[in-house]
């Protein structure tokens, strides 16, 4: 039996089409509901580009360096003393002292240049007080003491130098040719001509150097 979509009957077509109206509407609404059933199956809407995620990033977490010892007393090291940037003070047995003069023969008058070089043979930097009160040169001719650096010019402040291993340190000083005493009492004669030896100190190590001339 076809199906009839105009309306047949004895009364107007309108009051067919205002029956009708209602039964439309609730069809479509009832097919807008199913559609919306079937398309909304429960997942969450997509995150939105750019937005924060809620799984943090790995590289958003902290880094720890297993190496890393934590010290809780914030030294640097177990004993809680910072090793000084010299190093340690130096051993005797580890300087190399060695007095020497500048040439080997001098003219009267000429003043003889005298040095001291310091040289530490160990493997490690390590510290030395070389101030004035430390160090000595001495001019001796046999037995007989000539003159020292400390005669006229005693004590004084430390002077505290790092030695690295292999590298001297030379302290020098002009001698004018004449005797001195202890505490620069005196006369300070000139000295003859001859042969003379120049010492050297460093602390409490005495060591002898080599010989020099003075012509007349």
């Amino acid at each position: 039996m076809p199906l009839h979509w105009r309306p047949v009957g004895p009364e107007p077509a309108s009051t067919y089409w205002l029956r009708r109206a209602p039964v439309a509407v609730g069809a479509v609404l009832l097919l807008v509901l199913v559609l919306y059933l079937i398309g909304g199956d429960g997942d969450e809407p997509d995150t939105l580009a750019g937005a924060p995620s809620s799984t943090p990033s790995p590289s958003a977490q902290p880094s720890v360096d297993p190496s890393a010892s934590p010290d809780p007393s914030g030294s640097p090291g177990p004993s809680g003393s910072p090793t000084p940037s010299g190093g340690a003070a130096c051993v005797p047995t580890a300087l190399e002292v060695e007095p020497a003069a500048g040439e080997d023969s001098y003219a009267a008058g000429a003043g003889p240049r005298l040095s001291l070089s310091i040289t530490n043979n160990g493997t490690t930097p390590c510290t030395r007080d070389l101030g004035q009160a430390q160090v000595e040169l001495t001019v001796t001719s046999g037995r007989d003491r000539i003159w020292s650096s400390d005669d006229c010019a005693p004590g004084g402040d430390a002077d505290v130098v790092t030695l690295l291993p292999g590298e001297p340190v030379v302290q020098s000083v002009t001698w004018d040719g004449r005797r001195s005493l202890p505490g620069c009492a005196g006369e300070k004669a000139q000295t003859q001509p001859g042969t003379y030896r120049v010492s050297g100190r460093v602390g409490d190590l005495r060591v002898d150097g080599g010989s020099f001339t003075l012509t007349g």
